[in-house]
């Protein structure tokens, strides 16, 4: 169950007032500070001045961190993928001059318009709010080395003259992630973060042509931060991990935006129930290599209650294992694929209560604790591939009609109640349906290629089922 709040913190708890955050202070933007300025450039030596704690995480960071630098191949496909949206990166690319007549919309038409664009230019999900300018950059800190057509570094950063914003959400290859945190899940990252760039350069293009300012903010060129953004609009919520969770995807997604004077009809915050969930779960911060993700309650960062992700302790975890991690996504009971008894589950992790509790113990019991080392199943380049869930769930939705119309035949046709044992219908029913059941949650582990659940499945079904037909027969 989806419930939409009125609150405009989006189920922050709001304790005081929000100071924009200097992008120059993001490790990302810092990393950039050796990767795109050479040694003696003003821009490095002016912040280390100011912030010298930081020089040394900085450094070890610039020498150390090679993404899918393990990976052979992958290394030059990440590296293929994110050229794409460094080739839009540019301010020219990313806003621009709108056309000179506006078409006349109402905010329900326009916000309908966007949302039906976004989807098919190949946003997976989409929805609208209001651009608040604490969520705003105060300074470029992403130049790419004050190159030609991006504004310089330090600059002051303003988006007033934006009132809305367009949240999209990009699905990460669930294949790819399962791999955490081997190679593969920076390829799932790199994917997602270039279609992300694609659809948002194309949406902002697509609302100037109708009169109005439009920027896109992707990978390579955010003025704002895209988690509190996709709060507001109502795309998800904030979880332990300090990403977004979202019901369709849990945390495997990424985020694009568009900001935009276009009058829009707001969606606004919705509660689905991450909240109380992450306050029972904690599986992530037991589950982080570095400890990164706090365990204990919400605490007051720049006037939010909220968990803090130690992004330094996380990113420097980066450059030991070459990726970007990803254990907390895939860890997460809310990032599964998406088969029917995941869906099933994340609809009742909704409602709070000890439903909860139930799909963290189900989470430990079936998929275990992953090795922060690695899970040893991503190969060379055979461990890319479409995902085939979806082929085989409609095998299985197919067999399980085959075989309740065969338990059907069998109980009545081949004899009726005299055929049932003392169990009488009643019994060989229960044992049916509690078989069938069995045997679609173990073919639905297998078709996700998780043998462990799978093997969990296979013995507690069929401990029970075996107890089951023993009092049927007996």
């Amino acid at each position: 169950m989806t419930t939409r709040v009125e609150r405009t913190d989006g189920k922050r708890s709001v304790a005081g007032p929000i100071e924009r955050v200097d992008e120059r202070d993001v490790l990302f933007a810092r990393a950039d500070l050796y990767r795109r300025f050479g040694d003696g450039a003003p821009q490095r030596d002016e912040y280390y001045e100011a912030h010298p704690s930081a020089r040394e995480l900085d450094e070890h960071i610039a020498s150390n961190l090679h993404m899918a630098g393990g990976g052979g191949d992958f290394e030059h496909i990440c590296t293929g993928i994110l050229e794409l949206p460094r080739l839009i990166a540019r301010d020219d690319v990313v806003d621009g001059p709108p056309a000179p007549e506006r078409v006349a919309l109402s905010p329900e038409e326009a916000s309908r318009l966007v949302k039906a664009r976004a989807i098919a230019l190949g946003a997976d999900l989409v929805r609208t709010g209001p651009l608040r300018q604490e969520w705003t950059y105060s300074r470029v800190g992403r130049s790419f080395g004050d190159a030609e057509g991006f504004e310089p570094w330090g600059t002051p950063i303003d988006l007033s003259h934006h009132e809305h914003a367009i949240s999209m959400g990009f699905r990460m290859d669930p294949d790819l992630n399962h791999t955490a945190p081997e190679f593969p899940t920076a390829l799932a990252t790199s994917a997602a973060y270039a279609i992300g760039a694609v659809v948002a350069v194309g949406l902002a293009g697509y609302i100037r042509s109708l009169g109005y300012s439009a920027r896109a903010h992707h990978v390579y060129n955010y003025r704002l931060m895209p988690v509190p953004v996709a709060v507001d609009c109502g795309l998800g919520e904030l979880s332990r991990a300090g990403f977004l969770m979202t019901r369709d995807f849990g945390l495997g997604l990424r985020l694009g935006t568009v900001t935009t004077d276009l009058p829009l009809e707001h969606d606004g915050p919705v509660d689905i129930g991450v909240q109380s969930f992450c306050e029972r779960c904690g599986i992530c911060a037991d589950n982080c290599p570095v400890s990164a993700i706090p365990k204990g309650s919400k605490t007051e960062h720049n006037g939010t209650l909220r968990w803090k992700l130690e992004a330094e302790s996380c990113y420097r975890y980066w450059s030991v294992v070459s990726t970007d991690c990803a254990i907390c996504m895939t860890t997460c009971p809310w990032t599964k694929p998406d088969t029917w008894l995941h869906r099933g589950l994340t609809a009742l992790a909704t409602r709070a209560g000890a439903v909860a509790h139930l799909m963290v113990a189900a989470e430990k019991l079936f998929y275990g604790r992953p090795d922060p080392r690695g899970r040893g199943t991503a190969v060379g380049l055979s461990s890319v591939r479409p995902t085939r869930l979806r082929a085989h769930m409609r095998a299985l939705g197919a067999a399980m009609v085959l075989l309740f119309l065969l338990g059907l035949w069998w109980g009545a046709g081949a004899g009726g109640p005299a055929n049932v044992g003392s169990g009488g219908w009643g019994g060989y029913s229960l044992w049916m349906w509690w078989t069938l059941l069995g045997v679609a949650t173990v073919w639905t582990f297998l078709a996700e290629r998780t043998p462990r659940p799978a093997l969990v499945a296979l013995a507690l079904f069929g401990a029970v089922s075996l107890a089951l037909g023993s009092l049927w027969v007996w």
